[in-house]
């Protein structure tokens, strides 16, 4: 447990985040409650069929780029979620609202986070009692 908190803390401040998919959008490939790991790579290295996240007003975003431009002088991605059927529902994602890029994910694991989450002060109570008897025993 301690080492896969240091582990954690190593990868925050390497730059990796980690979100939990909320929506059905990238549906079958990464259902809700998927956790996705996300590293902030150069756009110019991002390609098509890389699964990027970016902001939408206060939310992230995640879904894979379909199309890149790279013409001009900025670079503009289209994505689009997996579970999307028609074009119309395409995201433009700019340097401005890019996030990062998924590098890794793990399926389900976001039921076990929003359960710590949820429950973190039952959680740090139990373990400080822990401590104190395998101490004090």
């Amino acid at each position: 447990m301690f080492g896969f908190l240091i582990a954690l803390v190593a990868a925050f401040a390497l730059g990796y985040k980690f979100l939990n998919i909320l929506t059905g959008s990238m549906t079958p490939t990464m259902p809700v409650n998927t956790v996705v790991i996300i590293k902030q790579i150069d756009m110019e290295d991002v390609e098509v069929g890389d699964v990027v996240t970016f902001k939408v007003g206060d939310s992230n975003v995640t879904h894979r780029v379909v199309e890149k431009d790279d013409s001009g002088r900025n670079i503009v991605l289209k994505t689009q979620g997996d579970a999307a059927e028609n074009q119309g529902s395409r995201e433009t994602v700019t340097k401005e609202n890019y996030v990062g890029t998924v590098i890794y994910y793990v399926k389900d694991l976001g039921v076990l986070l929003e359960l710590i989450k949820e429950n973190i002060i039952i959680i740090v109570v139990c373990i400080v009692l822990a401590l104190f008897i395998v101490t004090y025993s």
